[in-house]
């Protein structure tokens, strides 16, 4: 097992605005979990990687104003690019790997409005 690190942010919804976004410092490793605290009402939250050709999509949470700590998981792929399973019906799940920075994103949500996000690596 490496390194655990915990890395936070936050992204606030400046007056006249209905979105924001927040990038984390520069992440490498393996994401364990995501927390989410919610500092004021309802808005969707995304997070993202930032910097690579395809971004990945980590989370998505639709007008959700619940704190909560998700464990994300990418389904792992053979050489083709086709998903693998233990079994027909059973598909294998790893951890995201990140190299690089995460973007938070909030959008439909109000001036003021707030999000923190925790996510904890394995380096």
């Amino acid at each position: 097992m490496g390194k655990i690190r915990n890395f936070r942010w936050t992204a606030t919804i400046a007056a006249g605005a209905t979105g924001a976004t927040a990038y984390s410092p520069p992440i490498r490793g393996r994401i364990l979990k995501v927390g989410v605290d919610y500092n004021t009402a309802a808005c969707t939250v995304d997070l993202d990687t930032d910097g690579e050709t395809n971004a990945q999509k980590i989370l998505d949470l639709s007008s959700a104003n619940t704190d909560a700590t998700y464990y994300p998981r990418v389904q792992v792929e053979d050489i083709t690019g086709t998903g693998k399973e233990y079994a027909s019906g059973y598909p294998i799940y790893e951890p995201f790997v990140v190299y690089g920075r995460l973007l938070l994103t909030l959008v439909s949500g109000t001036a003021t409005h707030s999000v923190n996000v925790h996510v904890t690596v394995e380096e």
